[in-house]
């Protein structure tokens, strides 16, 4: 009976996973478009499951997940501020329904670290991408009416069981980070996650999204910097640093002077889709509520006369800044950057001390993650957001790396 609930519990996981990160319903109910607010019916009862199931998981651990939670105040801090948010928000109501949806994330992701270790965690993640990878393959080839197109610039570019191409390529460069991880520092089925990691990159190949194909690349060379050069000597580490960083620096300028060519290649331009009109305004809109921000969700919330004036101005509909430190600044202000920021750098520059110190998968792992946060959210927004595989990833990343280093740390 107990290998039974083990195992019970194991698919509810990877099922939960599944939701936050996208199922086959999106492509069906949207038919090759963003899902809107009124649309979304179905995936708030999908959601408050996963935040019902979280709860009853959580009660079963409670001694286990209560010291957990202490480990890391600035995560909890950021949430508060989102709640106190309520008070100044432009729109509180929507602001407390997306707390809500928040908090209950947040937990989901305290739930992982504290019930399963690393790499039991990754491979549900693993497991989960797995299974949308094949139905994104699916939906491409046997149902391209689903599968493929529904962006203004998709020019035949695969979406699968995604809202959208970009969407598609962030999932799986992702995906390629948890793979490649998995890869190299487990033994177990490794046939399956180099599969993975190539499949992946197939993924992201065929979303024609150019971000999302440069963050691979990126993400393949900071898992390699992060394992075996920042463990080396100073000597040797510091000269092979200041390399790569002068390459890495020579080529971003010479793609910025190449960029009319480069990005026209493949339908694109400087523009990066109307971002480069969107980022202007979206300032301005900062400048006016610069301290405290608009509320947590209220700026981009459904009616909202904030983003009207951003969408009048930019003449397209666009459901968020597309980078997701303007909207942490749009929605909690500079207060928010700040909490957000010192917990990130804490975090950030412990796991490189510790990874000199005694190298561990765990803080490797929280490296790469960050590194992926930064990338996505410079053309994306995925940053604190309700509902998100990333945030998810991020707080059971931190909680999983603090657990790994406490000497005082005893299974409960």
């Amino acid at each position: 009976m107990r290998k039974f609930l083990i195992s019970a519990e194991k698919i509810l996981t990877v099922t939960c996973l599944m939701i936050y990160s996208g199922t086959p319903l999106d492509p069906f109910i949207t038919d090759g478009f963003t899902i809107k607010e009124g649309d979304r019916t179905i995936f708030r009862f999908l959601f408050t499951l996963t935040y019902i199931v979280t709860l009853f998981l959580i009660t079963l651990r409670w001694k286990k997940v209560t010291y957990v939670f202490s480990r890391d105040k600035f995560i909890w801090a950021l949430i508060g501020v989102c709640a106190l948010s309520s008070f100044w928000s432009t729109d509180p109501d929507t602001t407390i329904r997306r707390f809500i949806a928040l908090l209950g994330t947040t937990i989901f992701g305290l739930y992982l670290a504290s019930r399963y270790t690393l790499k039991e965690q990754l491979k549900f993640f693993a497991y989960m991408l797995g299974i949308s990878a094949v139905m994104c393959f699916f939906f491409a080839i046997l149902l391209p009416q689903y599968g493929v197109g529904g962006d203004i610039d998709a020019n035949n570019s695969w979406r699968g069981i995604y809202p959208t191409k970009n969407v598609l390529g962030k999932t799986f460069v992702l995906g390629a980070a948890i793979f490649l991880f998995l890869a190299m520092t487990t033994k177990e089925n490794r046939w399956f996650s180099w599969l993975g990691y190539f499949t992946s990159g197939v993924l992201v190949f065929f979303s024609k999204s150019t971000t999302s194909l440069g963050n691979f690349i990126i993400i393949t060379g900071a898992f390699l910097i992060y394992s075996r050069i920042l463990h080396l000597k100073y000597k040797v580490m510091i000269p092979i640093l200041t390399f790569l960083s002068t390459i890495g620096i020579a080529l971003y300028a010479w793609f910025i002077l190449q960029a009319d060519a480069i990005l026209g290649t493949v339908g694109k331009n400087t523009t990066l889709t109307g971002r480069a009109e969107l980022w202007p305004v979206v300032l301005q809109m900062i400048a006016k509520k610069p301290w405290l921000g608009y509320g947590y969700g209220a700026f981009w919330g459904e009616g909202s006369s904030e983003s009207s004036i951003v969408v009048q101005a930019v003449q397209w509909d666009a459901p968020n800044s597309h980078n997701g430190f303007l909207d942490l600044w749009l929605a909690l202000g500079l207060l928010g950057i700040l909490v957000f920021v010192i917990g990130f750098g804490i975090n950030f520059l412990r796991a490189i001390y510790l990874i000199r110190w005694n190298q561990t998968p765990e803080n490797v792992w929280l490296l790469v993650y960050f590194t992926f946060i930064i990338l996505s959210n410079l053309t994306e927004t995925s940053l604190l957001d309700q509902n998100s595989l990333e945030w998810i990833l991020y707080v059971s990343a931190i909680f999983t790396s603090q657990l790994s280093t406490r000497a005082n740390y005893v299974k409960i």
